[in-house]
């Protein structure tokens, strides 16, 4: 009997835990819908892949985006000050794949026919140099360098695959909260237009 009830108090406490982590979840699914500032400037639409996340305090986290040629984008975070703190640490990173240094040695082995069509049993081996690829990460914009700034402005002259990191630096001391309580909501809110025809 003890120990079915043990059984059942653990599967509860899981149970509790479960529902807690995805209410956490739930409750910043759209945290950028409705705490992020929007742009002033009425041409900007709202990007599909704006995101929201929970996010723990001291772990980076990135979201993946591919941005397109000819289109300004204006990416900009928000965040429960709470627990993330002032600000959130982010960086632009360009994603590039560049063919590696050395080429991989990859061996065909081919059986030998004779004129009929028959396997003679003899096995020809064949080397072939092939190139491999590996993405190299390229970092366009750091809010370090740039006074913490919490949105950035940018037009796209090529279509790139981009990754918005993002970290949490959390506040130096809680009030009102439990020490333990290190994960808040973040949203990345990105807005598009297409880039203005300007000049002559």
């Amino acid at each position: 009997m003890n120990g079915m009830t043990h059984r059942n108090g653990s599967a509860a406490l899981v149970a509790v835990l479960l529902t807690l982590g995805a209410m956490a979840q739930d409750r910043c699914a759209d945290y950028h819908t409705f705490n992020c500032e929007r742009s002033t400037d009425a041409r900007f639409s709202i990007n599909g892949q704006s995101k929201s996340a929970s996010v723990q305090v001291g772990t980076p986290t990135e979201l993946n985006i591919i941005v397109y040629r000819g289109q300004d984008y204006r990416v900009s975070f928000c965040y429960d000050e709470k627990v993330i703190g002032d600000h959130v640490v982010a960086r632009l990173v360009e994603k590039i794949r560049v063919p590696e240094e050395e080429k991989r040695g990859v061996v065909t082995k081919t059986e030998q026919k004779d004129a009929d069509g028959n396997t003679t049993g003899a096995v020809l081996d064949k080397t072939e140099k092939k190139g491999l690829f590996k993405d190299e990460r390229k970092v366009l914009w750091d809010n370090t360098e740039h006074d913490l700034a919490q949105s950035i402005e940018f037009s796209c002259t090529a279509t790139k695959r981009l990754v918005i990191e993002v970290m949490a630096p959390g506040v130096a001391e809680p009030k009102g909260r439990s020490k333990d309580l290190d994960i808040g909501c973040v949203g990345i809110l990105i807005e598009h237009m297409p880039t203005p025809n300007l000049g002559f």
